[in-house]
């Protein structure tokens, strides 16, 4: 179970936290408390657009601050939008993009991150987060990948018994519909391209706390790499060794 101090880390507002320790009291006291189902969100609200406006909920254009409540589409054409979930979680969805709010995050095309307790949905698998920040992209043949960056994921089948997949920091798994397939490392080339992509690129709010992401990298990346401020490894790139001079030989002295 992720520690509440873990989670509080991730919220912005003193009325989240305020909300989220009621809910956390109320549920421990009933025995009730479970990371999956803690994780459920019922309402997004939009806290930024970038390149255009193009981000609808339904068939309604955006704007900031409004709000997708339980079961509504959120999907973009060539725009990119930030998003903030009621239990303080956060998310960021790529260009031509379709997600639904519901008891998970329910990604039907395109790119999402999110950072915090919220679950998510891909290709007939659920998403369970332990103090998570991940991504999940799918196209439109439903081919897709989950990708963990920080802490860990539990994927497992919505078909009744099946077995759970645990993806942890640094880690990815491709999704066909109903099929995983294998565990793999992300390559520090492509946690750059991550980095450097859409959906951390151009945002003004943070969704992670500062300093996450270099950390996250100097964690997950060889030491043959160094992090930038902003998470991107580069290649260390050895030092030359100074070439030798030869000291001049002086006329009449045996050295």
């Amino acid at each position: 179970m992720m520690p509440l101090n873990s989670i509080v880390n991730h919220y912005r507002s003193p009325k989240t936290i305020l909300s989220l320790l009621s809910a956390v009291s109320f549920a421990v006291g009933f025995g009730l408390f479970n990371p999956p189902a803690f994780a459920q969100i019922d309402l997004a609200t939009v806290q930024e657009i970038l390149d255009g406006e193009e981000v609808f909920i339904e068939e309604q254009q955006a704007k900031l601050e409004d709000r997708a409540n339980l079961g509504q589409l959120i999907h973009t054409e060539n725009s990119r939008a930030g998003l903030e979930f009621n239990n303080g979680a956060a998310g960021r969805i790529g260009t031509n993009s379709r997600v639904t709010v519901g008891q998970c995050i329910d990604i039907q095309q395109g790119q999402v991150v999110v950072s915090g307790p919220a679950n998510g949905c891909i290709g007939g698998f659920s998403v369970g987060v332990k103090g998570t920040l991940y991504i999940m992209e799918t196209n439109e043949d439903g081919t897709g990948n989950i990708k963990v960056l920080e802490g860990e994921v539990e994927v497992i089948s919505q078909e009744e018994g099946a077995v759970p997949v645990i993806l942890r920091e640094g880690q990815k798994i491709g999704v066909l519909p109903g099929i995983l397939g294998d565990i793999q490392d992300i390559t520090p080339e492509e946690l750059a391209l991550i980095l450097a992509g859409e959906l951390f690129s151009g945002f003004n709010i943070p969704i992670t706390p500062e300093g996450a992401l270099q950390a996250i990298c100097q964690r997950i990346v060889p030491s043959s790499f160094s992090c930038s401020a902003n998470g991107i490894p580069t290649p260390n790139v050895p030092t030359p060794p100074v070439p030798s001079v030869p000291r001049p030989s002086i006329p009449g002295s045996p050295f």
